[in-house]
Parts: C-alpha cells; structure tokens; sequence
C-alpha cells in the first residue's frame, strides 16, 4: 500500500518556492570556494584546517541568525554550536618480534593485516613445518612457523592461504602463527602503502587490537625464518628448505627465547561536530536532522586533497539549506518541527564524528524524526556522462516506505531530475547504503535518505577541486533535500516507521 502524502503537497506553494529560491549557485561557490581551498589544508579531522572549517560554519551560522542551543554545557556542547570530541589516532605497526635477542620490525623484517595480540606474548618453543604438514600439527600447538610454497605464487593466492591457514590453526587451538614467504619483498611492497596507514579511532572506544580474537599472524622473511630455524640445527634448516619447493616436511618442536612485544604509539586528537538549531514551533520536540561531513583527507607528499565534493559540496548544500530556514522562522514562516543542521567530522576516519552523535544525541533519537545525509553530490559518475539530471537516492524506503513518498513527491513538485536507486539495493557490492553518516542514525532506528552523485576520478585525489563542481546540479540537488526536508518538518503527521534496522 502506498503511503499517504499530506495534501497540500499536491502542487507548489509560493512560501515554499521562496525560500528555496534562497539557495543560489553563486552562495554554494562562495562558501565552497573558501572550505575547499588550499587554506584549509585537507580539513583532516582534528587537525588545524578541520578547526578552521568549524569555525567558518559556526561564524555563518551565526551570521544566519541561528543563535546557540540552550543549555549547551549541560548538552556537552561548546559555544552553543561545538559537539566536541576525543579521538586517538593509531600509529602501525605496534607488534615487534624479538627472537633471541634481535628485534625483527614491522614493514622491516614482517608485516600483519591485523594486529590480535592486545598484550606481550612470550614463547619458549615454537614447532615449524610447511603449509602441507600445518594440518598434521598435534592439537594445542601454540605457536608455529610454517614455510609457504615457493613456486607459482600470485599475492592473492597468497593472502587466501594465509587465510586459510589461519583458520585451520585456530581450529586447533593455536595462537601465533609466522608465515614464511621467500616474495615477502613483493608483498610488502604491494601493501606496504596500505598497512602503513595510520588509525584513528573515539578515544571512548576500544583499542582497536582488544576487539580482535582469533590466531596472530605474521608475515616473515626469509632472514627471520634462517633465524628461527637455526634454533633447530643446520640439517633441519636445509630439510626444510626443500620442502618448501615441494613436498611434506617432518614437523619439529624447536627450543627457543622467543616474544611478540606489543608497543602501541597513541597520540590523542579532539574534533568537533558543529551543529545549527532551528526551533520548530507547535511539534518542536520532534527534530529533524540534516548532515553532512565537513572533513577531508588532508595534505599527503606535498599534495593538499581539497575535497571539493567530498564532501565540500554536501556542507555547503547544508549552509544554504540552514540560511533558508532561518529566514524563513525570521520572517514568521518557520518550521513545525526543529530542525537541526549538523556538519559532521571524522567521516573519513570511520563515521567517527555521526557515531559519536548517535551515542550522544543532544536531542533525543526517539525525538529524531528522520536524518537527510548529504555526502558528495556536485559532479557526475560515469554511469551519468550522457544523462540528464540525477542523484542517487539511497536508504529512504529501508525504515520508513513514507519518507521514500515525501522525497518522489518533493523531486515531482519542485525539482524534476532523475532519482536513481541503482545503490539503494540490498546487494549493492559497494554497500553505499553503510558507508556515511546516515547509517549511524539507521542503525538506532531513525529514518534516514542519503543523497549522492557517484564516485568520479577525482575521488580521494588532489583533483577534487571547485572548478570541476557542477554547480548547477549541485543548487538542483540541494533543492531536492530542502524540499523534502520542509515536507517532513511542516506535515501534521510524524513519520511512519514501517522497516527493520540492518547489521553492517
């Protein structure tokens, strides 16, 4: 059954039509121009331009006329428009292998995807084989160091070995498990850039290796395996050697003064949230909530990563969304419902910034009527090269089939481009639908649409700049998010919640 519209959505209404008509190409390049610049150096969060951003969007909210929210210290906000919070940034590789006194480094000597290992482990034996004889080891062998083949390796085939063997040494009970690759050079070289990538994470959440369970594995050279199997004696070395080019090699216990030494580097960082609040009028304690990430990858060799769309061009929709109701309650035509526009920090560290939103609402999420996120939506993707207007429309019929209605009725009353649901499917292989800021207040119930224009070239590049936004698009696209939101901020009823919470 389709669900109701509030009648007089039917056509356009001239008040409607006039704010909307606020939001101008020439105010959505002003204010990007300025975030997107050099100046701001990336707008990396809880770095110097991300804090130049916040400040920029609390001074135009001001300018607006949207004053501070009430009550802020006892809402844990600052200035009345700063959510701040703490982060704790990871440095890599913390794991260190210590064999007979040496110490073997990560991305020196080894390398691990996945650090398990929350505290020091210290070893007396160690029983090497190869990938063959890993099967036959006794039950309750701790540690082991097996030789992988040397003949007709790809990376991928060894990454889903080492998977592999990682499950089968688990299964019976290991906890440590080296791996012995005479192409570690090649592998290292292949994700040396990736691994070596810092973390960051809410300072309030775990250290990341203390949510891992399962067996520690780790990549080893060929100088660390001579190392360990010299233990043995030089026979059993060579033994073992031919086995890795093929064949079965006899397992041996080898005695050994032997440590994985966990040394975490953390260095804590602060961020903020910065949020505008329009207070509705007779239905003001119900709240709806417009986002979109202000932060960016910063400056990397040289290069700053401007983040023109990403996501430059969904904050400054948000600006000239927030002026618009702003008049409009200025003017005594404002909102019903509240509404509170909140550019969002550290997306791109993990949606740490909407997380930390959805863990501390300011106002109550089961106040929260829906969130419109607004993440990338100032270019075209290559599936639109030759199309006409578009934006892809994801997650708005997953927890209410009603806000679906309202955001095709806005697009059919006021806006008239194409809503493409390509990325709305639930097998999407790019899993948009969990990937922004949206899904943090999905994942507590509350409805929500994300409205995105695709990847392009330039995604994550130093190319990400202004002049390559479509302006045009960018004022059509924006206008689709005002209309619906002031839909579902003046209807007389809330809406329906009729879908179920997904798992990432």
């Amino acid at each position: 059954m389709a669900a109701m519209v509030h009648a007089g959505f039917a056509q356009q209404d001239t008040v409607v039509l006039r704010y909307a008509n606020t939001i101008t190409e020439a105010d959505l390049r002003t204010h990007l121009t300025i975030l997107a610049s050099d100046e701001y150096e990336g707008r990396e969060a809880g770095m110097k331009g991300q804090k130049m951003a916040a400040e920029y969007l609390k001074e135009q909210f001001m300018a607006f006329g949207i004053p501070p929210i009430p009550m802020a210290g006892d809402r844990g906000l600052v200035d009345g428009y700063f959510q701040p919070f703490g982060l704790v940034v990871e440095q890599p590789g913390s794991l260190v292998l210590e064999v007979a006194g040496k110490q073997y480094r990560f991305l020196e000597d080894q390398l691990y995807f996945s650090n398990r290992t929350p505290t020091d482990m210290a070893f007396a034996e160690i029983v090497c084989t190869n990938a063959i004889g890993l099967s036959a080891l006794q039950k309750g062998t701790r540690v082991a160091l097996v030789l992988l083949p040397t003949k007709d390796k790809t990376r991928a085939l060894e990454m889903a070995q080492l998977s592999a063997l990682g499950t089968t040494f688990g299964v019976q009970g290991g906890e440590l498990l080296l791996v012995a690759t005479e192409s570690f050079g090649a592998t290292k070289q292949e994700y040396g850039h990736w691994l070596g990538g810092t973390r960051m994470r809410l300072a309030e959440a775990a250290p990341t290796n203390a949510l891992k369970q399962g067996v520690q594995i780790m990549v080893i050279s060929p100088a660390v395996a001579t190392a360990i199997l010299a233990k043995g004696n030089k026979a059993y070395a060579k033994e073992m050697r031919r086995a890795q080019r093929g064949g079965t090699a006899k397992a041996r216990t080898i005695a050994i003064d032997a440590s994985i030494l966990n040394r975490p580097v953390r260095t804590p960082l602060s961020s903020e949230n910065v949020l505008a609040y329009v207070e509705g009028g007779d239905k003001r304690e119900e709240v709806v909530v417009v986002t979109a990430h202000y932060d960016h990858i910063g400056a990397h060799d040289g290069e700053v990563y401007n983040g023109a769309d990403d996501d430059g061009s969904g904050t400054v929709a948000l600006l000239e969304m927030a002026q618009a109701f702003a008049q409009a309650k200025r003017e005594g035509r404002g909102p019903r419902r509240s509404m509170l526009f909140m550019p969002v920090s550290a997306e791109e560290k993990g949606l740490l910034g909407s997380e930390y939103y959805s863990e501390h609402p300011v106002f109550p999420l089961e106040s929260t009527v829906c969130n419109l996120n607004i993440d990338m939506i100032g270019r075209t993707d290559s599936a639109h090269a030759q199309s006409g207007p578009y934006v892809y429309i994801i997650g708005s019929n997953r927890l209410s089939t009603e806000l679906h209605a309202v955001n095709q009725k806005a697009n059919e009353v006021y806006v008239g481009i194409d809503l493409d649901e390509t990325f709305n499917a639930p097998d999407d292989p790019n899993r948009f639908y969990f990937r922004s800021d949206h899904y943090n207040f999905a994942r507590k119930g509350v409805p929500v649409i994300f409205y995105f224009s695709g990847v392009h070239e330039d995604y994550h590049q130093p190319g990400d700049e202004t002049q390559k936004i479509r302006f045009d698009l960018l004022r059509q696209r924006t206008a689709l998010v005002f209309h619906t939101a002031w839909e579902v901020a003046n209807r007389e009823g809330r809406l329906v919640v009729d879908g179920k919470v997904e798992d990432e």
